[in-house]
Parts: C-alpha cells; structure tokens; sequence
C-alpha cells in the first residue's frame, strides 16, 4: 500500500481504536467512562477546529480529516456508538443493533472511502455500511461469551424470543432448545450482508484493494470457525489460525475474493 494511503489509514485507525479503548479498558467504572469520552469529543472538536493538536492521535487523524474532506459526522457517530456500550447492556430490535453497528463499525469504512477517493461515495456508503455491520455482527457472534460475562448481550431480545430464548439464557450462558439455530440465523445474515457488500471491493482502488479483501476475508472466516466448533461460542472464541490465515492471504493475492471484478 503507497505511504499516502498507509499514513492516513493508520491515522483513521488509531483514533477509532483509541476511542474505543477508552469504554474497553475502563469497563465497569461508568463514570469514569462517560468523563473519558466527554473529553475526548471535547479535544477532538477543539483540535478539529484548529485542524492541529499536539495530541499524537488526533493530530495526524484532524489533519487525514482535513486533506480528504471527511466530514465531521462520522467521528461524532462513532464516538455516539462507543458511548453506547457505558449503559447500554441489551438491544430489543435488530434496527436498534444496526444504528449501533453502523456507528462503531460502518462509519470507520465510510471514513477511509474518502481516503482513498473513492469517486462514487453514496452508492459506496452502501457498501461500506453493510461490510462494517457484517464485520460487527461477527464480533457479537465471537465474543458471546465474554460479552455475557460483562452483562451484555447483543443479540435482539425479539429475535431470541422467536427462537425461545431470553436475554438471561445468553446471561447465564445456557445451551438452552432453539440455540444452535438461533446462531445459524445470526451467521447466515452475517453472511447475506458480507455478500452484499463484496459488490463495492470492485469500487476500492486497486493499490488497497487487497487490504481490504483480506480484512473482508479473514472475518467471513470466523463465521465458519464457529461452525466448526459446533456452535460453542460461550466458552470458545473463534479465531482463524496462523496457517488458514496463510492460505487465504495466497488464495486472495492469485485469486482475488469470490466473484469481485478486478481492474
């Protein structure tokens, strides 16, 4: 990847992953979180408006901002999103999960389209906005257990009520009738919107399009992890081995991703 893209995807980076280490690393103290992520907005807008800061993070993150033209509702929805994970332990609808997903996921995507002048933005969005909600949607199914563990769960409580499910089953992490297809429904979405979205790699530009396929490959891989091991996501993450790694990263640099168009 050339340095002008490598500089400012690193600088988009970090500060989303600064942004969320202030809610992770933090859990269970709320008020200490919601005081960390108050000054955080507070310094980024301040740097934002200046276009510089002396804050290692922001300073190159405001200055990618300023040279691609993103605009500042994006920052602001992803720290919207972190913030909702200090209160919020429980979804009642897959809409309520999406708004938040595509804040602490689809938005970082959309920014980095603007990094790498993507011509066609808002019907690239679209797929942007359904690769970060898969991607998202593949962390839940991952960290089940560990999220349960914190007292939170993601999964829509209406969608578990239509597998006989409750939230304190997921709590209490029980292997109650209806589970194992309950996770069959939620990888099979995941899947339907990493398919949906592998139509706009084609709109990527070439020199990080291959970043991109792998990042989009190596999650959807997760998927069948979990399959693999039964559909025991309470007690064992899911995660794609050093040699599988390998074999895709081999598969995608001869063959590309499944059914994208390369240019």
């Amino acid at each position: 990847m050339k340095s002008e893209f490598r500089n400012s995807f690193y600088a988009v980076y970090a500060f989303c992953r600064h942004t969320d280490n202030l809610i992770d690393d933090n859990d269970g103290n709320p008020g200490l979180q919601r005081a960390l992520i108050r000054e955080w907005r507070k310094k980024f807008l301040v740097a934002y408006k200046k276009g510089y800061s002396s804050d290692p993070i922001l300073d190159p993150f405001v200055h990618t901002m300023k040279k691609h033209s993103i605009p500042l509702e994006y920052p602001l929805d992803l720290i919207k999103g972190v913030s909702m994970d200090i209160s919020k332990r429980e979804y009642s609808t897959f809409a309520e999960l999406k708004r938040y997903c595509y804040r602490v996921a689809s938005v970082v995507g959309i920014m980095l389209l603007y990094v790498m002048g993507v011509s066609n933005i808002p019907e690239a969005k679209k797929y942007a906005a359904k690769l970060g909600l898969a991607m998202q949607l593949t962390n839940i199914l991952r960290d089940v257990g560990e999220d349960a563990r914190m007292g939170r769960v993601y999964f829509p409580e209406d969608e578990l009520a239509r597998f006989g499910l409750t939230i304190q089953d997921i709590l209490f992490l029980r292997k109650t009738n209806g589970f194992i297809k309950f996770i069959q429904f939620q990888i099979a979405r995941a899947r339907k919107y990493y398919q949906e979205a592998m139509e706009g790699l084609a709109m990527i530009h070439r020199e990080v399009r291959f970043v991109i396929s792998l990042a989009f490959t190596l999650y959807r891989e997760i998927l069948k992890v979990i399959e693999e091991n039964n559909y025991e996501v309470y007690d064992k993450r899911a995660y794609v081995n050093l040699f599988r790694k390998a074999s895709l990263y081999l598969h995608i640099m001869i063959f590309g991703v499944p059914g994208t168009t390369h240019t």
